[in-house]
């Protein structure tokens, strides 16, 4: 609960910086990674045994195509801090959910066309689906990202993000065995994209 409540605070204040953008130094900032990968560092795969015996594990290596938007500024000659907001899709074999994301990100210029910096951030998974024909839902909840960033480049840039995603789903079932009654998702993401600064 807290953790949503995070989450929609910082909805507001990314709509509050937008809103002061025309008044302020503020600059449009865009980070689409559509080249995302997640590996599971737990050692636990989830997984569910059907009615008929069968058995549907997921496997270490998730995709996570991703985009967010939302306003930056300059702090000093060097530094550079933004707030984004977006969403993206994660997928495994009998796993999909939706996520919305709220970043803040900071940058330091160790070069005129290297950047490099921490990532902190909130992942809410809505309403995530199993995809097999098993009776499994997971609750929907809200984990953690942290994590370092580089860009590389000027207005617009070569992005590499190397997080740590950390989230806890409740299991329930009317049909089906599932291997916990939670999916534990701690993840090391792997993420290449583009960086746009207006």
């Amino acid at each position: 609960m807290h953790k949503t409540t995070g989450l929609v605070a910082a909805l507001v204040a990314l709509v509050g910086l937008q809103s002061a953008r025309a008044e302020t130094d503020l600059d449009f900032v865009i980070n689409a990674q559509p080249a995302s990968i997640l590996l599971d560092t737990s050692g636990d795969k989830f997984s569910v045994t059907g009615a008929d015996g069968s058995k549907t594990s997921l496997s270490e290596v998730y995709t996570m195509p991703n985009i967010a938007l939302g306003v930056g500024m300059p702090v000093g000659d060097r530094c550079y801090v933004d707030l984004l907001g977006g969403g993206g899709v994660i997928i495994n074999d009998g796993f999909r959910s939706f996520m919305l994301q709220i970043l803040l990100e900071g940058y330091i210029s160790v070069s005129e066309s290297l950047d490099i910096g921490p990532r902190v951030g909130l992942v809410y998974f809505p309403d995530p689906e199993w995809l097999e024909n098993d009776d499994i839902e997971f609750d929907s909840d809200t984990g953690f990202l942290v994590g370092v960033g580089i860009a590389m480049g000027d207005k617009i840039k070569y992005l590499v993000s190397v997080d740590l995603i950390d989230t806890s789903l409740d299991v329930t079932t009317n049909s089906g065995t599932p291997s916990d009654d939670t999916f534990e998702m701690t993840s090391l993401a792997i993420q290449f994209g583009v960086r746009g600064e207006f």
